[in-house]
């Protein structure tokens, strides 16, 4: 744990305006997978594709934020960079994700949002996809206790799928150990979508994808009504809308687009199972409710693929924009970002102020302690939009964002402008390399990326990419605003 010492230096002496609320709300940050922006129908979803009912009223009710960015177009960056506000690749994770044996990228000397609100009284949860890692280094297999893992990094109650959907090990995990298990008898069996490699084959229930989000989403439930007396923090992590495509029995056939528009359906109706279960449990009103996606929407190259089809019906779901999943283009990079809060935000907001999924850590801190974290103990690339939330005077404000994708490329956002570097990093220590040119666009203008205009400015190309190498060698992006 934190030591106390640590903790009283953690708040950084800033005078505030904020009050600290005395009732602390709940918070739900819910994190659905690849569900591109335009996926939902108040985002630009048509409604001959998808009914998104309660994330359309979930926008009815809070605040959509227009002009919001996960820090990386793949998964693992992006959720590591959620819980601790600090860019992954000043981790050891400069390219691609966590894989099936890999350990755990959280240190448990982080000092993570689920921490802080520990350390503010809360109880705190991650249920669902975790691709964070297990152990402190690679892994054969998941037998035994699990140490460290998540909770050790802040989290009271874990119930996880350790990667993806139809990852090799087929188990869930709860809180240390594999959820089920009967015996240290392992026996491969199978083959998952990715094919390859067998399932590992634990002596423990295996999970069925079309399963997975009933099964997850009911034990968060059950977990966010066990204690009213304390706030809690809830991390729910879908493993809708990755592949493979599996959605519910109960929403099979429900869409005008296959199996893709079914599986969104299935987020949607969770959504709507969580506000019912907080409203009848009379949590609602208290309770900060954020829905956002790890990444933008996958267009796969493979034609049968239910995403691929549905992307060939129309149904455009990451909209107009260019690039999908995996690539460094504002389809991998733009999402849903919406929050609720009926006690205190004003219902029916649109705010395009820049945001991302690193500013979670800074927001939380600054609406429950009325303090911004020090950049030098914790969330050193958070911002906070509590003032966006609260319509107060703005304590800080995000100028400029660094994204990375899948191959660890990475792309400068300020202002109107974007740079898109041409550096691959490797992993690690090993040395990377450059290669293609680099691209700088004019988001207003061409919001479609379609004009690469360094050689028509030059100037302003060589500007960002000084401001981003700053970035990279300072410890904190907030130290330099």
């Amino acid at each position: 744990m934190i030591s106390k010492l640590k903790f009283l230096v953690f708040y950084s002496l800033i005078s505030l305006n904020l009050l600290v609320f005395a009732d602390k709300p709940n918070i739900v940050l819910y994190v659905a997978d690849d569900f591109g922006r335009a996926s939902i129908n108040a985002l630009g979803a048509k409604h001959e594709f998808v009914e998104t009912p309660n994330l359309n009223k979930l926008i009815e009710n809070g605040v959509n934020f227009t002009n919001a960015f996960t820090t990386a177009s793949v998964c693992s960056p992006t959720r590591y960079t959620m819980l601790t506000g600090q860019y992954s690749w000043r981790t050891k994770l400069k390219k691609g994700v966590v894989n099936n044996s890999d350990p755990l990228i959280i240190s448990t000397e982080t000092l993570t949002l689920g921490k802080m609100l520990q350390e503010q009284g809360y109880r705190t949860a991650a249920v669902g996809k975790w691709h964070l890692g297990y152990f402190s280094k690679k892994f054969d297999n998941l037998l035994g206790e699990i140490f460290p893992g998540p909770n050790d990094v802040g989290f009271d109650y874990h119930f996880g799928v350790p990667n993806n959907l139809d990852d090799l090990h087929k188990v869930y995990i709860e809180n240390n150990k594999i959820y089920g298990l009967r015996s240290n008898k392992i026996e491969a069996w199978g083959k998952s979508f990715y094919g390859g490699q067998a399932y590992k084959g634990y002596d423990a229930p295996q999970r069925v994808c079309d399963e997975v989000m009933d099964y997850t989403g009911n034990k968060a439930i059950e977990w966010m009504k066990k204690d009213k007396k304390k706030p809690f923090f809830l991390y729910y992590a879908a493993a809708a809308v990755h592949h493979p495509i599996t959605p519910s029995k109960r929403m099979k056939g429900t869409s005008a687009v296959g199996l893709y528009g079914d599986f969104i359906h299935d987020v949607d109706h969770s959504v709507g199972q969580f506000m019912t279960v907080l409203e009848e449990n009379g949590l609602l009103e208290n309770t900060i409710f954020i829905f956002t996606s790890d990444n933008g929407g996958d267009i796969p190259t493979n034609k049968d693929w239910p995403e691929y089809k549905a992307y060939e019906m129309g149904f455009h779901f990451n909209g107009p924009l260019r690039g999908d999943k995996h690539q460094i283009y504002e389809g991998g990079l733009k999402v849903p970002f919406i929050v609720s809060w009926p006690a205190k935000v004003e219902k029916g907001i649109e705010s395009k102020e820049l945001v991302t999924t690193a500013d979670f850590f800074s927001t939380f801190s600054e609406l429950i302690t009325g303090a911004l974290p020090k950049a030098s103990i914790a969330a050193p690339d958070s911002f906070s939009f509590a003032h966006i939330l609260l319509n107060t005077d703005e304590t800080e404000q995000r100028q400029s964002i660094v994204h990375r994708d899948a191959q660890g490329r990475q792309a400068f956002r300020k202002g109107k402008w974007k740079l898109v570097d041409n550096y691959f990093p490797e992993n690690g220590n090993k040395k990377g390399e450059t290669r293609g040119n680099k691209m700088l666009f004019d988001l207003e203008s061409d919001p479609l990326e379609s004009v690469n205009q360094i050689k028509k400015y030059p100037e302003v190309a060589m500007e960002l990419q000084k401001e981003l190498q700053e970035i990279r060698d300072a410890k904190s992006s907030r130290t330099l605003q």
